[in-house]
């Protein structure tokens, strides 16, 4: 089973610490769309937030009638509000049904756990096949488990920096419910040079250099290097984003390397970072 699924921010938002060139253009999507095709990519992780990213990946599907596993994400609202705007991303994507939901914001679903029921409403009428939650704090996940909120899919930032949900990823696999990782690059900040980053980021500037040491020591890209740390944990799906064909092309050729990885896995659990100003985005200044 291919374990990588294409994100898809870039294809609707500037997204990216680490992004030069803003939202990706549409027939380049289309590019990367039919690579993933190509490498046996078979999910793609969207949101309803991501601008005009389901719209675009639904005019792919159109035209080339390809059949991606699609999960996206319900924003911020009340339940009432839950139907439309599912019903809108499915329009987006010009779909019936998709493969997964997910709440996108744990905040929401706790002032309101009647969107939680809306979601089921959804895949009992066969709308969505798994449903679950993005979340970004171990404490929102422990709080799910401890309430026995029964979900199937749940979408995590993982990293050789962010190390916070590992703990539980055993768990959630003897639990049959699906680990997704993202901000696995932490929207490319691993691929910056020590001295490009601001005063902001100083904390993680020695860390930053020992992960370069150690890519030129196996002779790896940092992508495959940060990629084969998560792939080597209990983890169903891995989130890339890629900013041009090339970038994707260049992972997924090099992937079959990864397996080097192992010989360095314990130094890389070292670099772990909990500062969570540095390793969440959402608190980056």
């Amino acid at each position: 089973m291919n374990k990588i699924s294409l994100g898809t921010a870039q294809f609707g938002l500037n997204y990216g610490v680490n992004n030069q060139r803003g939202k990706i253009p549409e027939a380049e999507v289309f590019d990367i769309l039919n690579k993933a095709i190509e490498f046996g990519i078979d999910t793609i992780d969207a949101a309803y937030g991501y601008g005009e990213s389901e719209r675009v990946i639904g005019k792919f599907l159109k035209d080339t009638r390809h059949k991606f596993k699609i999960i996206s994400k319900l924003p911020e609202c009340k339940c009432d509000r839950v139907k439309e705007i599912f019903q809108s991303s499915l329009n987006n994507l010009g779909l019936c049904t998709i493969y997964g939901y997910l709440i996108h914001s744990f905040n929401s679903y706790k002032r309101d756990t009647g969107v939680w029921s809306e979601l089921e409403k959804l895949k009992n009428a066969g709308k969505v096949e798994k449903i679950g939650f993005s979340l970004y704090y171990p404490g929102e996940l422990e709080y799910l488990l401890e309430n026995e909120v029964y979900f199937d899919i749940v979408q995590v930032p993982f990293s050789v920096f962010d190390q916070r949900f590992e703990p539980f990823f055993l768990e959630l696999r003897k639990k049959n419910i699906e680990v997704h990782i993202r901000s696995v690059f932490l929207q490319g900040l691993v691929f910056k040079k020590s001295g490009e980053l601001d005063s902001g980021f100083l904390k993680i500037r020695p860390k930053i250099v020992i992960l370069r040491d150690l890519s030129e020591e196996l002779n790896l890209p940092l992508s495959v290097l940060c990629l084969g740390f998560v792939l080597l944990n209990n983890v169903d799906k891995v989130i890339v984003g890629v900013d041009n064909k090339e970038n994707l092309i260049d992972s997924m050729t090099k992937l079959k390397y990864a397996g080097r990885v192992n010989r360095i896995y314990e130094r890389l659990k070292e670099l772990k970072e909990d500062d969570e100003n540095i390793i969440l985005p959402i608190n980056w200044k």
